[in-house]
C-alpha cells in the first residue's frame, strides 16, 4: 500500500474542478477514478486522496507535480 501511495503522490496528475466543495478536485490517471476531499483541518489533515472510493492517503502540502 505504501508503494501505492508514493506512487500517486509522486504522479504528474493534471486535477479539474469537482463540483462539491468538500470534494473540490478530480482526476483520472491510468483508468483509476482520484478525488480530493478537504478534511476538518487543523484537528485532521488538510487533504485525503480517494482513488477508486477508497481513502489511500492523509496529506497537508500538495505535491508540487500535481496540477490544480
Amino acid at each position: 500500500m505504501a508503494t501505492k501511495v508514493r506512487s500517486y503522490l509522486a504522479e504528474k496528475i493534471n486535477w479539474s474542478q469537482g463540483s462539491d466543495p468538500s470534494f473540490p478536485y478530480k482526476a483520472n490517471l491510468n483508468g483509476d477514478k482520484l478525488v480530493i476531499r478537504i478534511n476538518d483541518f487543523p484537528d485532521e489533515n488538510l487533504y485525503t486522496l480517494i482513488v477508486n472510493g477508497e481513502e489511500l492517503t492523509d496529506f497537508d502540502d500538495w505535491p508540487r507535480q500535481w496540477v490544480r
